[in-house]
């Protein structure tokens, strides 16, 4: 919290001196400064004291007492030439009032609550007192490209402050920006959970979704102080949460910019905030098994959950959504964003070798992303359980149908449901793909084959750069 009202404090002082020292360059200008008017070619540089004119210290513009000597159609203009130069230093003298105020008012908000450790709400005021005391300066945030790879070019653009002060003043957006470094969406997530935990904790309960935003955030930042610490590839990576309805957060189990291999796991009905900690451990599993594949790669595993998973109809609550397309097609452009924003965000000259894997429903929404726009750029996809894939066929999709896996469990319910509203089964020969077997561990077989390509593929391209 220190850190982000510093950083409001300091760009508060910086941006009221920029404001004042440009008012004092405009007042020069009046008073000495060149002038061109419309006969400047033929009259030359003027200035107010050029044409005979004096401001004294009250601002006031006026005759000089010596004559200047200047043309009989000159002197005809004087009046208006005083007025406008008067206008110029009233405007100059206005623009610095205005600035002090500005100034005097947002640093009266920064009232240095920080520094109160009986204060249970600092983080959350502070933010607001931030986001104040720009708003009283006339500051706008960061205006950050929708594009992740503009995004990140935009990021890059910026000198190591800046990126330091948007980080602190604006985590919330800065969090959430595909294309942006793993370490930087971390950092800036982490602060911004901690603000909106701060705040709703702090807020009237008794408000209809409050307990459960609080509850959501609460499990979030739980989970990750249960791994806090953690180093290498088992280190936690927050690169976006919403504590709103069920909840929403993708996390990353391993640096995915510096990752030879990355898989992203999206997770199928009734997958809330409340499932976090269960799907960490899945995301754990798939790691320890792609080592044990390939141990000479680093590989990074993303639990992605940034939609709103189906519910479980029930009797009281029957919610068709699980039938339907709508949470998948609500979910495809975010998911698509997110893989190209991993694309952008790698570091180093090989490509990650990038596998996106659904479960359940969460199979219908990776076909529907895969399916649309520019697909997600994966280059092989691994579905279980899915009751559709939105498309027709494995050739459909985006990714090549010879990287496109599925499995399905005899004794799986979702298979009474296939081939109704979601698309026709992805586990027959006639939609394409490889099948794998569910009882033994898919993710197992599947990484395994994946990433024995993947090794081969780095050693054929260490041969080719050594010889």
């Amino acid at each position: 919290m220190v850190r982000s009202e510093s950083m409001t404090l300091a760009k508060s002082i910086d941006t009221v001196r920029f404001r004042m020292e440009q008012a004092q360059t405009d007042l020069r200008n009046a008073v000495r400064s060149s002038e061109r008017g419309a006969r400047s070619a033929e009259l030359g540089a003027r200035s107010s004291e050029a044409e005979g004119f004096l401001v004294n210290d009250s601002g006031s513009v006026g005759e000089a007492t010596c004559e200047v000597d200047v043309p009989e159609a000159d002197a005809q203009q004087k009046p208006a030439r005083m007025k406008h130069f008067q206008e110029a230093v009233d405007t100059a003298v206005l623009n610095a009032r205005q600035a002090s105020d500005d100034g005097d008012k947002a640093l009266s908000e920064l009232r240095g609550d920080i520094l109160d450790r009986t204060n249970t709400h600092m983080a959350a005021e502070s933010a607001a007192d931030s986001r104040q005391a720009m708003k009283d300066l006339g500051v706008n945030g960061p205006q950050i490209p929708e594009d992740p790879k503009d995004a990140a070019d935009w990021w890059k653009g910026l000198d190591d402050a800046s990126q330091q002060e948007y980080a602190a003043m604006y985590p919330e957006q800065i969090g959430k920006a595909n294309g942006l470094p793993s370490t930087v969406r971390d950092d800036a997530n982490r602060l911004a959970l901690d603000q909106e935990l701060n705040f709703v904790s702090g807020s009237d309960q008794s408000i209809p979704g409050i307990p459960e935003h609080r509850h959501n955030l609460e499990v979030l930042k739980a989970e990750l102080d249960k791994r806090d610490g953690a180093t290498g590839n088992k280190k936690l990576y927050l690169l976006d949460f919403d504590g709103f309805e069920d909840g929403k957060t993708v996390i990353a189990m391993g640096n995915p910019d510096t990752a030879d291999n990355v898989g992203v796991q999206v997770p199928g009905t009734a997958t809330t905030m409340d499932s976090t900690g269960g799907q960490l451990a899945r995301m754990d599993k798939l790691q320890r098994s792609a080592g044990r594949a390939d141990p000479s790669a680093n590989t990074s595993m993303v639990y992605w959950l940034g939609y709103d998973a189906p519910e479980i109809p029930v009797a009281e609550a029957p919610n068709l959504a699980v039938a339907g397309t709508g949470r998948a097609d609500a979910a495809a452009p975010d998911l698509r964003d997110f893989t190209h924003g991993l694309r952008t965000s790698h570091e180093g000259p090989d490509r990650a070798h990038m596998t996106v894997l659904g479960h359940g429903y969460g199979a219908t929404v990776v076909g529907d992303a895969d399916a649309g726009g520019n697909g997600l750029d994966a280059d092989s996809i691994s579905v279980v359980g899915s009751p559709g894939m939105t498309v027709g066929k494995a050739s459909d999709l985006h990714v090549d149908p010879r990287h496109f896996y599925s499995g399905l469990a005899d004794d799986d319910p979702i298979s009474n449901a296939q081939g109704l509203t979601l698309g026709p089964d992805p586990n027959t020969q006639v939609f394409g793909g490889t099948r794998f077997i569910t009882d033994y561990p898919w993710a197992q077989r599947l990484l395994g084959r994946e990433q024995s390509e993947s090794r081969q593929s780095r050693e054929n391209h260490r041969r080719q750069a050594a010889g």
